[in-house]
């Protein structure tokens, strides 16, 4: 799964759009929309170049554990590769 621009934008705008409900009551205006679609994409852009910038510092190591919880393998990781897609 690709972590895409329009997915986290999409996401963030619906977030907005429960908290707004949660703290407000009812439905965000639709006045400021637009702008408030250009601040998420912003935001949504910022946080996926940040990821991939410093993905190779996600995961360290991995532990897998039999469904027993008896045996344990633990993995390095020298590197990680999301798969982000932030040109949009």
């Amino acid at each position: 799964m690709a972590l895409e621009l329009s997915a986290l934008t999409d996401s963030i705008d619906k977030a907005f759009g429960t908290e707004w409900k949660k703290s407000k009551g009812g439905d965000a205006p639709d006045a400021g929309k637009d702008d408030r679609r250009l601040m998420f994409a912003a935001v949504a852009r910022g946080i996926l170049e940040y990821l991939s910038a410093q993905q190779n510092d996600f995961i360290a190591s991995l532990t897998l554990t039999d469904t027993a919880g008896n045996a344990s393998v633990t993995y390095n990781a020298s590197a990680t590769a999301l798969n982000i897609s932030v040109d949009e």
